[in-house]
């Protein structure tokens, strides 16, 4: 046997060992997004006694409110973004005869598809978190910083979604149009 000819055994090994990896981490990650939404759940719940307490009994600050529904929405869109890293590691790397018939919003064919939708989730969560600091707003220099630190994550995201991810998109499509 050539030397060639082992290591591309050990290789092929290592990529079909590596898919069962892959699924362990899907499941993981979509068993994490279930217990996220979970705490989600109880953070609204665990909301509704001041809500009463606000209607009935005029107590309590609406900003109390506000903070503790926007995590749980917090909690939520953190979720949602494991859930569709989870299903789209899922049908990448364990799935590939695409045996689910997924919807079309979560029908991932690359890594770019996925790429592209953790990008978009992860700015929601961001805009969600500066929400929750502006509802708090104790020290408008504070805010201001913090709301600088996130415009310019925001561009950074940005900015490499459009050079790498965007260009990885227009190279697909240019090939599709080959192709025909």
């Amino acid at each position: 046997m050539k030397n060639g000819d082992f290591l591309t055994i050990i290789n092929r090994c290592f990529v079909y060992a590596g898919r069962y990896f892959v699924a362990v981490a899907s499941i993981l990650t979509i068993l994490a997004s279930g217990f996220l939404i979970f705490a989600g759940i109880w953070e609204f719940v665990n909301g509704i006694p001041k809500i009463l307490d606000f209607l009935f009994k005029h107590e309590g600050h609406r900003v109390e409110l506000s903070v503790h529904f926007i995590s749980a929405i917090d909690l939520f869109m953190v979720a949602v973004v494991m859930f569709v890293m989870g299903i789209g590691l899922f049908e990448l790397f364990v799935d590939k005869d695409q045996t689910i018939d997924y919807p079309q919003w979560l029908q991932i064919r690359d890594l770019t598809d996925l790429k592209e939708k953790l990008i978009s989730a992860v700015v929601v969560v961001i805009v969600i978190t500066f929400l929750k600091h502006i509802v708090t707003w104790e020290n408008p220099l504070e805010t201001l910083y913090f709301g600088g630190a996130i415009a310019v994550v925001i561009m950074a995201i940005t900015f490499f979604s459009k050079l790498v991810v965007g260009d990885e998109s227009r190279k697909k499509k240019r090939e599709e149009k080959n192709g025909e």
